[in-house]
């Protein structure tokens, strides 16, 4: 027995030593030195300038819904950010809005989708009589997938009931 806590006792001393070695002694003095030459860098004005676009595009649209509705008012503050978009497709000929309509928990998952679909397809047709081009806007729904808020009180259900109005990048 003796032997065995010899010889575990040795592979222990001779594995701390073995790492040691090759950490700080080896791994060091095998390292070429490197020699940093200072180079100037262009600015890359491509990215720039697409952050610049980027940063200028419109903030998503966020519109609410009663429970198990899809209908929805029209306020000064959608009207303003449609404006936003209106002017930004007209100059960015090449973007394409994506309206996503979301539903809360309450109820099955395939009649969440459904009625996330209506409320999107609801607001791609109020952007068709407000003038935007039926080929620049892809309606979806994500159904009760991908929510902002809980689903414990009835506050954050309803921050749940959304359509949003986005450009795609």
């Amino acid at each position: 027995m003796r032997i065995l806590y010899t010889g575990v006792a040795a592979f222990v001393v001779w594995s701390f030593f073995s790492t040691w070695l090759y950490v700080d002694v080896l791994r060091h003095a095998s390292k070429p030195t490197v020699t940093v030459q200072e180079t100037r860098e262009t600015p890359d004005t491509a990215a720039d300038s697409l952050a610049k676009v980027y940063a200028m595009m419109p903030k998503d649209l966020t519109i609410y819904y009663e429970f198990d509705k899809f209908r929805f008012a029209s306020d000064p503050q959608i009207e303003t950010g449609l404006t936003e978009f209106k002017t930004w497709l007209d100059n960015h000929p090449e973007s394409v809005l994506t309206v996503t309509g979301y539903t809360d928990l309450v109820g099955e998952k395939d009649y969440n989708v459904d009625l996330g679909l209506e409320r999107a397809r609801m607001v791609q047709r109020y952007l068709e009589e407000k003038g935007f081009p039926s080929s620049k806007i892809v309606a979806a729904s994500k159904g009760e997938d991908d929510p902002v808020a809980g689903y414990i009180t009835t506050e954050e259900r309803a921050k749940n009931r959304r359509t949003v109005i986005s450009i795609k990048k």
